[in-house]
């Protein structure tokens, strides 16, 4: 047993003693540091739980509205030339909004530069190349959300890191053993998805694909732009630069291509021409707030929260669209969802890991 503690007599002395205040205690330094820096991490939290759904609700919108469309007339590049064209609109809009507000909280004491929109003919080098492979993308992601529901199109854009392996050895880069295992859950989740699934369609699947091999061709082509001395652009300039191009190049694709296509479309909606018009009106808004939340996300999370958010946003999408659209998904197939996705978030760290020794390597 425990011996209790000796309790002293109640004396005068005692009773004086008990009843004066007790000594204030200092709270100890560890104490008080650690609530701003839980304060800290409970607003990253979240603020990142609000990025999610901002881009879960935007991307489910635009995607909802874009096969709306292309099953009133399945007319992809159509869909695209309207995508960017409203984006280059609000993109602009956007940036002159912000420039004003920059202004006013600088003041007239303190004029800044105007921020700079338009790419100079030594940055649009570098424009063009990124345009092309982010148009290509959304092109090939519509034309296989018309042979597949949507929900299977995100379950095969999860091998993106794949095709950004094979990009990146075939541009001489190299990648170390951790960032090619966790290829193994990737490829093999989105085997397990789409063998036990029978929404796929084989056409779906090799559109999907070649929409990974484009959308993986960004980072390289902004990689390219941002060692551009001449570039003093930011990241909504750079959209409105990549929108601007891509309206102007789409027709020489789309009037070839489905030109044929677009009269006998809208007459065959007949009366429903206005809903298919409000539809496309839709998906190109919800486009252009997809694609500026993004922009605002990468500004305002670390790139380990952000490296978080990325695969957590693919698999809600890929829950709610299966959901929405009636897929029918097994328990396996559901396994192999989470495997891939998973397998996508490892590729993250893995590569950010990899830069990192990479850069104490050089500075050693």
């Amino acid at each position: 047993m425990e011996d209790n503690p000796a309790i002293e007599p109640h004396g005068p002395k005692a009773r004086h003693r008990a009843t004066s205040p007790a000594p204030k205690v200092k709270p100890s330094g560890k104490a008080a540091a650690s609530k701003p820096v839980e304060a800290q991490a409970a607003q990253e939290w979240l603020a990142m739980l609000g990025w999610i759904a901002l881009l879960v609700i935007t991307q489910l919108l635009m995607i909802v509205f874009a096969k709306r469309c292309t099953g009133q007339a399945p007319l992809p590049l159509l869909l695209c030339l309207a995508q960017f064209t409203i984006s280059a609109v609000l993109s602009s809009s956007a940036s002159h909004a912000l420039s004003r507000s920059r202004k006013s909280k600088a003041g007239n004491a303190a004029p800044g530069t105007p921020a700079q929109l338009l790419a100079p003919w030594t940055v649009l080098a570098d424009i063009l190349p990124l345009s092309a492979v982010w148009t290509g993308g959304f092109v090939m992601f519509n034309a296989a959300a018309l042979h597949m529901s949507p929900g299977m199109v995100n379950v095969i854009r999860c091998m993106e890191p794949l095709a950004t392996v094979c990009v990146g050895a075939g541009l001489g880069q190299q990648f170390s053993w951790q960032v090619l295992a966790t290829l193994v859950p990737i490829c093999g989740g989105v085997a397990m998805a789409s063998l036990t699934t029978g929404s796929f369609s084989a056409t779906g699947i090799c559109f999907a694909m070649v929409s990974n091999v484009a959308f993986c061709c960004r980072s390289f082509s902004l990689q390219r732009l941002r060692r551009n001395p001449h570039n003093k652009l930011d990241d909504l300039a750079v959209f409105f630069n990549v929108s601007w191009t891509a309206t102007v190049a789409l027709p020489f694709l789309q009037v070839p291509l489905e030109g044929a296509q677009v009269l006998p479309s809208l007459q065959a909606l007949g009366d429903r021409r206005w809903i298919f018009a409000m539809d496309l009106l839709a998906s190109s808004v919800f486009f252009f707030l997809y694609q500026f939340v993004q922009l605002l996300v990468m500004t305002q999370l670390s790139p380990l929260a952000f490296s978080v958010l990325t695969p957590v946003v693919k698999a809600l999408m890929i829950v709610v669209l299966t959901l929405y659209y009636g897929d029918e998904m097994s328990p396996l197939s559901a396994l192999g969802v989470v495997l891939s996705v998973a397998g996508g978030y490892l590729f993250t760290l893995a590569k950010s890991n990899s830069g990192r020794a990479k850069d104490v390597q050089k500075n050693t």
